[in-house]
């Protein structure tokens, strides 16, 4: 106790501002007036009751029209640091040395209601762990504090690959290097994380206003209970930006993939069955330039004897493999051998992909996330869907047209069995055998995972599953399905076995129009409720489905080579689309509902 004493007596505590006024969504937001002031300045009175807090710094750019930043740092007499306009990782560094700071408290400059107690909460826990960020996502967005140790910020500086950080988080919990800890929020009150209180839209100021109008007594600052509390008797205050949420978060996400300098180097591979979509693989592999593969067999499968042009190295023991020092793995195996694959050559590779599902049910799913976590390799699930050119399109439509939040998904997909691998028995094969994760709800998970990509997290299911006798296999032949997201969205999705020919088509339904798509005709149709006509919005009838596979393949290797083992398709992203078709099977079983509860953080 006495070292954590001297160390929190020694320490140099720098609260830092990041703003500028650059904003066009709300024009110099940090300079409108509030009861007789500029809104900045009442985050100021506000951090200023903090006890840990040694120095207040407003961190803005060198830019001229950002001087007006300085003015209010000096009237509110705390410091202002002018640094890099783009960079705010390196500006945040330059304003640490600058004024010496051992450690560092930041959110941007349009969060009024940024908590003083809370922000001497994450000094105390820093005192207490040494951890190198500290966040507080259960608390109103708006309110919490990051706390970053300036040695992890350094480190953060020299791993970065790109001067433009306006959103950094990602840098810290992507690359495994750093210790993150969420801080326990204990007063279930102030435990809202649904809740916005920050200002990015003309709303969001209405919002904020709101408050100051109901609150504000002149040289008093007024609590975040006092807020809650104001919040709670009046919802229809709540009611004026609830639905910026949506908006903030889609640009947010556009703006949060970190770019990391490259630390490894990929020349060898290792496939893990070389059944078709393993030889896919090994293909893929080759056209971008990695051309030592090992392939490790059981040759039980159809595939006793490989191509001879596929030119690999044949294996059939893990030692035999392991000795050839893969700098990755790629899981292709039949699903329910996927884990067991996983955890035996985690300890010798750098990156491991693994062809979706992740596993055939949730049983050890999240220890081996654990593990590759705590080993630092890349994670990566082969969910290829998401990277056609249909899928890429209706999220560019999304973010850039005004259609609104999505209301409702409908996807099928279909294909009759026998057709899949007509050189082989289908009988024999993973897909329709249950002892190796067959069926057809894990085969084609790829529409629930798209469901989850676009509607969001699942919150209930709803199912039926039934067989057709005539294909004689044991697993699920058709199923049916909705899921109810967490946005209030739903998913209707149809899955079989059975349709002659194949089939795989959609529709999206947002507020204010619809998307259409068909994998077959390769061709995404679109109409807002202002379009007379609906219009083509991408369509290639040239177009091969495998330079997704390719796609993802580089992908992967990228990440690889970055370090990034947090990543939008890591084992961790997948994990919930498996909990979707554990919680189908039991609904069908059950014959009713399905609930899926999770403990979340940070959702807008």
């Amino acid at each position: 106790m006495i070292g954590i004493t001297l160390q929190a007596e020694s320490l140099k505590v720098g609260y830092l501002i990041t703003g500028r006024l650059k904003s066009t969504r709300l024009p110099k937001k940090l300079l409108l007036p509030v009861k007789g002031k500029p809104i900045i300045a009442h985050m100021i009175d506000r951090l200023k009751q903090a006890n840990k807090i040694d120095e207040i710094i407003i961190c803005t750019s060198i830019s001229e029209q950002d001087k007006p930043l300085g003015d209010i740092a000096k009237e509110n007499n705390i410091q202002c640091f002018m640094g890099d306009p783009d960079d705010v990782l390196s500006r945040l560094l330059a304003a640490a040395d600058e004024f010496e700071l051992d450690y560092i408290l930041n959110i941007t400059a349009d969060c009024p209601f940024a908590d003083p107690d809370y922000a001497d909460q994450i000094v105390d826990k820093y005192i207490a762990t040494g951890a190198d960020l500290i966040r507080q996502f259960d608390l109103p967005h708006g309110v919490f504090s990051y706390g970053i140790k300036v040695d992890a910020l350094r480190k953060v500086v020299a791993l970065k690959g790109s001067p433009d950080t306006e959103v950094w988080g990602r840098y810290f919990t992507d690359t495994g290097c750093f210790d993150v800890l969420d801080l326990d929020v204990e007063n279930e009150f102030h435990k809202r994380p649904g809740l916005r209180m920050t200002m990015d839209y003309p709303e969001d100021f209405e919002f904020i206003k709101a408050i100051f109008d109901a609150l504000y007594v002149n040289g008093e600052v007024f609590s975040l209970n006092d807020i809650l509390s104001f919040l709670d008797k009046h919802p229809e205050i709540v009611n004026i930006n609830k639905n910026c949420g949506t908006q903030f978060k889609k640009r947010f996400l556009s703006q949060s993939e970190p770019a990391l300098k490259k630390i490894n180097k990929v020349t060898i591979a290792l496939i893990i069955g070389a059944g078709s979509i393993g030889q896919r693989h090994i293909r893929n592999l080759k056209k971008i330039g990695i051309d030592n593969i090992i392939a490790l067999r059981s040759r039980k499968g159809h595939w006793a004897k490989l191509p001879a042009e596929l030119g690999v190295i044949e294996v059939e023991t893990w030692d035999e493999a392991i000795t050839k020092k893969p700098d990755v793995a790629i899981i292709a195996n039949p699903s329910s051998l996927h884990l067991d694959a996983a955890v035996k050559i985690a300890p010798y590779v750098k990156g491991i992909m693994i062809e979706k599902p992740l596993s055939h049910s949730m049983e050890g799913c999240q220890q081996l996330v654990d593990l590759l976590i705590k080993k630092k390799v890349v994670s990566f699930i082969g969910h290829n869907l998401m990277f056609h050119p249909i899928i890429k399109n209706i999220r560019k439509y999304s973010d850039e047209h005004g259609v609104g939040n999505i209301v409702n998904t409908q996807c099928q997909v279909g294909q009759w069995l026998p057709d899949w691998h007509p050189y082989e028995d289908y009988k024999k094969a993973y897909f329709a055998r249950k002892d190796l994760g067959g069926g057809v709800s894990l085969t084609l998970i790829h529409e629930i995972h798209l469901a989850l990509e676009l509607a969001g997290l699942p919150t209930q299911v709803f199912g039926i599953i039934s067989g057709y006798d005539n294909l004689d296999v044991d697993v699920d032949v058709c199923s049916d399905l909705m899921i109810k997201h967490k946005t209030g969205a739903v998913s209707q999705i149809h899955l079989d076995y059975l349709q002659r020919p194949a089939h795989r088509n959609g529709l999206i339904t947002f507020e204010r129009g619809w998307l259409s798509y068909d994998f077959n005709e390769k061709r995404l149709i679109a109409q807002q409720s202002c379009d007379k006509e609906p219009e083509v919005i991408w369509s290639d009838s040239d177009y091969h489905a495998n330079e997704m596979y390719v796609d993802q393949m580089k992908k992967f290797i990228n990440y690889v080579e970055e370090g990034r083992v947090r990543h939008q398709h890591d084992a961790s992203s997948s994990i919930e689309s498996l909990k979707v078709v554990e919680a189908l099977f039991e609904s069908d079983r059950l014959e009713a509902r399905v609930n899926i509860a999770r403990n979340e953080r940070f959702s807008f």
